[in-house]
């Protein structure tokens, strides 16, 4: 993502556009994220993907952060996008709550100048936004992006009887739809007391043009691909162990694209493993179809996902995919149609799996043409901007 060089003289008001989508009326739509932006985390990955297809439909779009890092613009353009970051004082302890004041001030200020916010995770800005909600005039839909939020999270069961966290859930209540990206997230935000009349089911969206496989796989070698962050929670040490086996029944180079505090000590489990010579890290990249294009299978070894981007884009470059047997992931593959899917933590079935794929390439490429059929009919662009501009209008009716 590229910010304006100008952006500093830019004032902090809302960009201007013309021209209406063909598909209807342009809307103004808040697209607020609680972390650094831009950033290649998943929420902030699809906010970014939003922003830019809702501008080519007509529809105006302006983003709103906190202010997180003292280089960071409090103002500016960030690929085409107007990026808004909140100023607060970093105090320990207080830090949040003034972030929160400063976030509500904001929403008071600008309370008429959207059609629409669209809160990506539920933290402490969605429950600030339910609160203020009933002096806004633009409905407010918060999307539920990970397992996390489930887990020390505004979600956990387990914490849900604490006040603050009660206070917090009051707030996010009192917004007008929770966006669910899978039928996990669903059964839980129904567990943790939100009813059914909130709950929308809209799957994370993907850009099935730029992630399209144009030719076959341009390797020598039959390849695996994993990208994402070098951590134990995406389970790439399961991975680097079952490649060990792999690699012993079946030549062939496993591609791992992404970054992450673990890199290290993944690399000395490498050349423990002895397997060195079979994987290329190719650290954090931007071509990311480039690297789909060098494989003939994609692999996801994690333990928790939301509804994992890294898979959505793998499908759309028509890969078959060998994913554990979790929430988000059950949600995208379907075992022996468009994948394998393997018991979470086990490496020797993973290996097998891979294995197996990677001795009947026709098998595979079958997979991945279903792969490439199944996210396109329903995670496209089109589909999920459609769904989110339906629960945006439907809110402004109601409202």
């Amino acid at each position: 993502m590229t910010p304006s060089k100008n952006a500093a003289a830019l004032p902090g008001a809302l960009e201007t556009v013309a021209a209406a989508d063909a598909r209807g009326p342009s809307r103004r739509i808040l697209l607020v994220v609680d972390s650094v932006y831009p950033a290649m985390g998943g929420a902030e990955r699809q906010v970014e993907l939003l922003a830019k297809a809702f501008r080519e439909r007509g529809h105006q779009v302006h983003i709103v952060c906190p202010l997180l890092r003292p280089d960071d613009l409090p103002f500016e353009i960030v690929d085409g996008t107007p990026v808004e970051r909140l100023r607060y004082p970093h105090i320990k302890k207080f830090g949040s709550l003034l972030l929160c004041a400063s976030f509500a001030v904001w929403l008071l200020r600008h309370r008429r100048s959207f059609d629409a916010m669209h809160i990506h995770t539920v933290h402490i800005l969605a429950a600030v936004a339910g609160m203020v909600r009933p002096l806004l005039a633009m409905p407010i839909a918060i999307k539920v992006t990970g397992a996390w939020e489930f887990e020390g999270g505004l979600l956990d069961p387990t914490i849900q009887r604490k006040p603050f966290i009660r206070a917090l859930n009051w707030g996010v209540k009192r917004v007008d739809y929770v966006q669910c990206i899978s039928e996990f997230t669903r059964d839980m935000v129904r567990q943790a007391g939100y009813p059914d009349r909130m709950l929308k089911m809209i799957p994370n969206a993907v850009d099935t043009d730029r992630f399209r496989r144009s030719s076959d796989p341009v390797s020598d070698v039959p390849c695996v691909v994993y990208v994402g962050r070098l951590r134990t929670v995406k389970g790439v040490y399961v991975l680097l162990d079952a490649w060990a086996e792999v690699v012993r029944e079946v030549p062939a180079r496993l591609l791992i694209a992404g970054d992450g505090p673990e890199g290290d000590a993944m690399l000395a489990r490498v050349a423990e493993l002895g397997i060195a010579d079979s994987i290329e890290f190719l650290g954090a990249v931007d071509d990311v179809p480039a690297v789909h294009a060098r494989g003939c299978i994609y692999a996801q070894p994690s333990f928790q996902e939301g509804m994992p981007n890294s898979v959505l884009e793998a499908m759309a470059s028509g890969l078959p995919v060998v994913a554990t047997q979790i929430s988000g992931n059950v949600d995208l593959v379907f075992d022996d149609d468009n994948g394998l899917l393997v018991p979470s933590g086990d490496a020797p079935a993973f290996a097998r799996a891979l294995v197996a794929l990677l001795k009947d390439p026709e098998r595979a490429r079958r997979m991945g043409l279903r792969s490439r059929a199944r996210v396109t009919e329903r995670y496209g662009l089109d589909a999920v901007i459609g769904e989110l501009i339906a629960i945006y209008d439907e809110g402004r009716v109601a409202a």
